[in-house]
C-alpha cells in the first residue's frame, strides 16, 4: 500500500468530515474526494503562510525586509495618540505573533460580528491599541489581524492589494484556478484567514516550498526565505510550523486544513475537511513520508 493510500485509508476510517486529500511530487499527482462539495474551500489560518510569501518575494527584490518596522511603511495611517511603541514593531514581530498587544486585537471574521462590535475599521482598531508587552519578546498572542497588517504593508509597497500581488507573483505561476480571498469592509485582503483554494492549488504550493521555491521551472521564493519562514526546529515561523526534527514542516488552518512539506524527497500532501485527525496524521502518516 502506498503512503497516499495509507493516508486516505486513515481518513476514511477516522475523519467523517473529510472533504479531500491529495499528494504531489515533481512527476505525479493524485487526489481523493470523500464527498461532493465546493471545489475551493476556506483554508482559514493556512492563509497566514501564503501572506508571508509576499514578504519573501518583496524582500528578495529589496523592497522591504522583515526587520523593517510596520510604522516605517505606513506612518500616515496611524491615528492621533497612537502608542509610540508601535514604532519599534517589526514585520518579523508581527508574523511571529509577538506584536505586543493583547488578544483583544483579534478580529475573527468567522466567530464575531465586527459590525455589531464596532470594529468594521479593522486597521483603525488595530493601530489604536496599546502595546502592553515588549514587541518581539512578549508572549505569543495568536491573532488573524497580524497577517491582515502584513497585507496592508504589502499593499503600500506594491500599490496592489495582497491578493492582487500574489495573483500575479505566485498564484498564476502555481497555476491556481477557482480561488478567492476575503476582504475587510475597506477592501483590504484579510491576510490571516479567508483564502479559498482547491486541493490541487495547495499541493502546487506545497511542492514549490519543498523544491526550494521552484515550481514548473519558475523560481517564486528563495530557499533562504523558505528556511527562515519555516521557523526554528519545533517552533512557529512565519505562518508555518517546523517539525521537531526539522525534516518537514507544515502550514494549517482551523478544523484541519493542512499542507505538509517534505524537502528531502520533494513531496507534499494536503488535506481539507472538518475536524480532521491531524494528530493521527502526524504520528501515523508523516513517518511514512520520511522513510
Amino acid at each position: 500500500m502506498t503512503n497516499f493510500e495509507e493516508l486516505t485509508k486513515l481518513l476514511e476510517k477516522n475523519a467523517p468530515g473529510a472533504y479531500m486529500a491529495a499528494e504531489m511530487t515533481e512527476n505525479s499527482y493524485q487526489e481523493k474526494y470523500f464527498r461532493l462539495g465546493a471545489g475551493a474551500h476556506n483554508t482559514y489560518s493556512l492563509s497566514k503562510s501564503v501572506t508571508s510569501c509576499a514578504v519573501g518575494i518583496l524582500e528578495h527584490e529589496g523592497k522591504l525586509r522583515d526587520t523593517d518596522t510596520v510604522y516605517s511603511h505606513i506612518p500616515d495611517l496611524f491615528p492621533t495618540g497612537y502608542d509610540k511603541k508601535w514604532e519599534t514593531i517589526t514585520l518579523a514581530d508581527v508574523m511571529h505573533h509577538k506584536t505586543g498587544y493583547g488578544p483583544e486585537a483579534n478580529i475573527d471574521i468567522d466567530a464575531m460580528d465586527f459590525w455589531a462590535d464596532g470594529h468594521e475599521d479593522f486597521l483603525g482598531h488595530i493601530l489604536s491599541l496599546p502595546i502592553i508587552h515588549e514587541p518581539g519578546k512578549g508572549p505569543f498572542v495568536y491573532c488573524d489581524t497580524n497577517y491582515y497588517l502584513i497585507g496592508i504593508v504589502v499593499e503600500r509597497v506594491t500599490g496592489m492589494t495582497l491578493y492582487e500581488f500574489l495573483q500575479l507573483r505566485m498564484f498564476n505561476k502555481l497555476k491556481w484556478r477557482g480561488h478567492a480571498w476575503g476582504t475587510c469592509p475597506q477592501n483590504h485582503t484579510l491576510g490571516g484567514t479567508g483564502l479559498f483554494a482547491r486541493i490541487h492549488d495547495l499541493c502546487s504550493y506545497g511542492l514549490m516550498l519543498s523544491c526550494g521555491g521552484v515550481y514548473d521551472g519558475k523560481q517564486i521564493l528563495t530557499p533562504e526565505w523558505i528556511e527562515k519562514a519555516r521557523g526554528e526546529i519545533g517552533n512557529y515561523g512565519y505562518g508555518f510550523t517546523n517539525s521537531p526534527d526539522g525534516r518537514w514542516f507544515f502550514t494549517g488552518g482551523a478544523y484541519g486544513q493542512a499542507v505538509y512539506i517534505f524537502p528531502e524527497t520533494k513531496r507534499t500532501f494536503s488535506v481539507l475537511g472538518h475536524d480532521m485527525p491531524i494528530g493521527m496524521i502526524n504520528t501515523q502518516i508523516v513517518p511514512l513520508y520520511l522513510e
